[in-house]
């Protein structure tokens, strides 16, 4: 979820049956995912809290006129989280790769790399990793369908909703996968991660601890720290039991480069877009 998924859902639901959205067409219904299957209704703004209940399975943050819809934040953002070692190779095969080993290999050399302070960034061009073809298929996976640890998603994603974080009068994009890869593929960038066993977060310690657990993973775990933790180190935590965990997300930089959005009177679509119109219904 990008984090403002309320407000956009608050937005379309005191405007229903009065906004139009590309693929969409009016807006006459709202729904929040179940726990495993189907949506319940949003009829008033205290049934909000349904769209921001944490649900790692659903892909859909929303259902708008029943079709279940991604939500993103302009800008920035992540649009996977947390991939592990482990669940690579399964995954490579599931979408029917070829030479997985040799994509695994490079992974493996870019990761010991940055371990070792060889690499200027920590964020690579994807290009680096995959061709084209793989990659598109690979996002749309990880986006819309299912996850590398769960599997395929009980709550699919058919569309991407991408607003503002604040949301008046600007626009608000709808996009098929297609569309949003189009569109933002030059953004994308493969983000190799690090944690660290022994590190003061609870969270972000039992997480390295849960990866080290998994014998797949172990190329991506070393013995020796390398950086710091910004909250610090455990206290009560031997220093030889320190380890650093690695991991990779795909993340959507944000670019200097674009504009304000600009309120559109009317629909309008572009072979890489396209956009909300504000429509009253008469």
């Amino acid at each position: 979820m990008p984090g403002n998924e309320v407000e956009v859902a608050r937005y379309l639901l005191r405007r229903l049956g009065k906004i139009e959205l590309p693929h969409l067409g009016i807006i006459e219904s709202i729904g929040a995912p179940r726990t495993y299957s189907g949506f319940r209704s949003i009829a008033k703004e205290s049934d909000l809290i349904l769209v921001s209940a944490p649900d790692a399975r659903k892909k859909a943050d929303i259902y708008l006129n029943g079709i279940g819809v991604s939500m993103k934040q302009v800008g920035g953002s992540f649009a996977f989280n947390r991939i592990q070692r482990a669940n690579i190779l399964t995954l490579f095969r599931r979408l029917g790769f070829s030479s997985i080993h040799s994509k695994l290999a490079r992974l493996d050399t870019e990761v010991g790399r940055f371990h070792e302070g060889r690499l200027a960034r920590r964020n690579r061009p994807w290009e680096d990793f995959f061709e084209k073809n793989d990659f598109k298929k690979l996002l749309n996976f990880l986006m819309t369908k299912g996850s590398p640890n769960l599997g395929i998603s009980k709550h699919p994603a058919e569309l991407i909703l991408e607003a503002p974080s604040l949301i008046t009068e600007q626009e608000i994009s709808v996009y098929t996968f297609g569309e949003y890869f189009a569109k933002y593929k030059d953004r994308f960038k493969i983000a190799i991660r690090r944690q660290w066993i022994g590190q003061a977060s609870q969270s972000e310690h039992t997480r390295a601890v849960s990866l080290v657990r998994k014998p797949g993973n172990a190329p991506w775990v070393f013995e020796d720290v390398v950086g710091c933790p910004r909250s610090g180190w455990r206290t009560n935590f031997p220093r030889r039991r320190r380890k650093t965990v690695y991991f990779l997300m795909i993340e959507k930089v944000s670019s200097r480069k674009s504009k304000p959005l600009k309120h559109l009177g009317s629909a309008r679509s572009s072979n890489t877009s396209q956009e909300l119109s504000f429509v009253s219904k008469r």
